[in-house]
């Protein structure tokens, strides 16, 4: 498992809630490598279990980057 993976489903089991605020809701971006001009093209905002399958399923062309605020 990539070591985003791995530290992403840490940070998922932790808590996520602030005493301050009411619930904190946490995202993960599936990210794509655009070649042609070495930018990242965003492809879908999501959680931690379906960023992972959708990089599973074609890990050369897709990773992920998160967790993040939503």
């Amino acid at each position: 498992m990539p070591l985003i993976m791995k530290y992403a489903n840490k940070i998922s089991a932790m808590k996520a809630v602030d005493e301050s605020t009411q619930s904190v809701h946490l995202a993960w971006a599936v990210l794509s490598q655009n070649k042609t001009t070495g930018r990242s093209d965003v492809i879908k905002i999501t959680g931690h279990e379906e960023a992972d399958a959708f990089v599973q399923n074609n890990p050369d062309l897709y990773y992920k980057s998160g967790p993040f605020v939503v």
